[in-house]
């Protein structure tokens, strides 16, 4: 940026101010005061009004009555925008995805363990379930009760497997050793 040095007295910054106001004052006046030749009249348009002919009243003088209804706001077009209308730029965010289902569970057991018998030479084993009313007498490998099967015989527990969902399952049984 360049800055000229150059001092000015105050008397010839009082003669600029004062020739600039007089200035000022006089084209105010030319412009108030100057015939300025009026402008063509303008057309107006009008958008989404329904072009109908209009009805000049019949006496156009100054003592015609004035025509109230034509005054009132017509009611915006279903084209029509308000420009004045509030817009918001917000986007919600998107939902949280579903939650995934739960892996399907077995029920609980209905049996209850009565005791097993075992062959002496190390042979087959059966063991004795009840279910309600119901009396399983149950080999390793076997299915029962419609949907189960014995799958092996712990120390502990049995090894049930619910067939529809294929889960084995544990069923504690009491020792006396």
């Amino acid at each position: 940026m360049i800055r000229f040095k150059a001092r000015i007295s105050p008397r010839w910054r009082q003669a600029l101010l004062l020739f600039a106001l007089l200035a000022s004052i006089a084209a105010s006046y030319w412009v108030e005061h100057a015939e300025i030749d009026a402008p063509a009249p303008v057309e107006a348009v009008a958008r989404n009004v329904p072009t109908a002919p209009v009805e000049l009243p019949e006496a156009a003088g100054e003592d015609a009555p004035l025509d109230l209804e034509r005054l009132r706001r017509r009611e915006l077009a279903g084209t029509d925008i308000d420009a004045f209308r509030a817009k918001s730029w917000y986007v919600p965010p998107p939902p949280p995805p579903p939650e995934p289902e739960p892996e399907p569970t077995a029920p609980p057991l209905p049996f209850q363990y009565m005791g097993k018998t075992e062959e002496t030479d190390g042979g087959k084993t059966i063991v004795y379930l009840v279910q309600g009313n119901e009396f399983h007498a149950v080999s390793p490998g076997e299915e029962f009760a419609g949907s189960y099967r014995l799958e092996r015989v712990e120390l502990a527990s049995l090894v049930i497997r619910y067939l529809p969902l294929s889960i084995d399952q544990n069923l504690p049984i009491a020792t006396n050793e």
